[in-house]
């Protein structure tokens, strides 16, 4: 037997290990507490280090048809994954500017700096091993690559992002005459951004595929959810069968259709005819899809207590982990970033998806280590000069 395979066993036991059932009549008040949404971040991220080692496996058609076929599942699961993310994002970044007074006040600097540092230092490392394996390129490209104007790593898109809109949500709040302005005009801007995405050809300019755009929509989600988390949750509580069997209902048909839909229309560029509505009609399918899952992890989540040490660490490291493990992914696969053949391949699916995640982790731990050391310095010096 493969012991690829024994990812759906590993995933779910670290996923469940210690979890626990809420009592009839009773509900999981902490499922957005810091440690519960920590826990499904953790499980979500080391998800995602699987779909991105599916990808690369799909790629190699040298592998057994066998072996895709149990990766199969993983393939397409990133914009699901990302989705999580950028929920928790923004019902954390309105929690806590609701609740934690002066949150505004340097909070460039406390959210920009890890992200930031973890960006250039992972993409600096792509761009010593591309120089490594013989990629030829030209001054202007190198300097754009050094700068991080251009990524180097194809794995930091999210973080690109993510940066990105905590400014806008920095600049928003800051300037906004009440929250609800702030709330509104914040998911105007995300909309628009969603909205120019679709015009702009793949590969072309700011945008490098639809995965940059098609579940940035969750933010302004999660800010609206936290905003009427009172209201919401007690309305669900009221009618919660009911919605946990139609969201469940509708689940599974809304991944066939948008399936269906990406292999038919897809995100074709928006220089065909119709180009743009097949855009649409994809991104909206899509969104569909996207908001049945995680309304269905939440529902599940009001019964569901989950947490463990293994999710508490992952769930702490997700920003380094995201970023590393794709360094790995093209290191142990057969080429490295589809530029050169890879220094360092791992032929057998299982050690390298082993390898992968044993890799990722220390290096994800000096990461995050070395951001502290910077934010520390960066800290240090402000209250010197302030």
């Amino acid at each position: 037997m493969q012991f690829i395979i024994f990812i759906y066993i590993i995933l779910p036991v670290i996923l469940f290990w210690g979890s626990g059932i809420a009592k009839e009549g009773k509900w999981n008040d902490g499922f957005l507490s810091i440690e519960q949404t920590k826990a499904f971040q953790g499980i979500c991220v080391i998800a995602i280090a699987v779909h991105h080692i599916s990808q690369k496996v799909f790629a190699n058609r040298e592998v057994a048809v066998f072996i895709r076929n149990w990766l199969s599942p993983f393939v397409n699961i990133g914009v699901l994954l990302t989705a999580v993310f950028f929920f928790f994002n923004g019902y954390g970044l309105y929690k806590s500017y609701k609740n934690k007074p002066g949150y505004l006040d340097n909070f460039l600097k406390k959210r920009l700096v890890a992200p930031i540092v973890a960006y250039y230092v992972t993409g600096w490392i792509f761009l010593a091993i591309r120089l490594f394996v013989g990629e030829i390129m030209g001054k202007k490209l190198f300097l754009l690559y050094l700068t991080g104007i251009v990524h180097c790593s194809p794995y930091s898109w999210y973080i690109v992002i993510l940066l990105i809109f905590y400014v806008v949500f920095y600049l928003v709040f800051k300037h906004a005459k009440n929250e609800r302005s702030a709330v509104a005009l914040f998911t105007a801007i995300v909309f628009a951004y969603i909205a120019i995405s679709l015009f702009v050809p793949r590969n072309d300019y700011f945008i490098r595929g639809e995965w940059w755009y098609n579940s940035v929509f969750m933010m302004p989600l999660g800010m609206i959810f936290a905003r009427n988390e009172d209201k919401i949750i007690d309305h669900v509580k009221r009618h919660y069968i009911k919605y946990l069997a139609v969201h469940i209902a509708l689940v599974f048909p809304a991944l066939k259709l948008s399936y269906m839909i990406l292999k038919n229309f897809g995100y074709f560029s928006a220089s065909i005819p119709d180009g743009v509505m097949f855009k649409l009609i994809s991104l909206l399918t899509q969104m569909l899809a996207i908001y049945l899952v995680v309304a269905c992890f939440l529902f599940i989540g009001m019964n569901l207590r989950l947490g463990n040490k293994v999710l508490a660490f992952f769930g702490k490291y997700t920003l380094e982990i995201y970023l590393v493990h794709g360094i790995f992914v093209e290191l142990y696969d057969h080429d490295f970033a589809g530029v050169a053949p890879s220094p360092l391949p791992v032929e057998r699916v299982s050690f390298y998806a082993l390898a992968v995640i044993v890799s990722t982790i220390p290096i994800a731990l000096l990461l995050n280590k070395f951001e502290k050391l910077v934010a520390g310095w960066i800290n240090g010096r402000g209250n010197a000069t302030g």
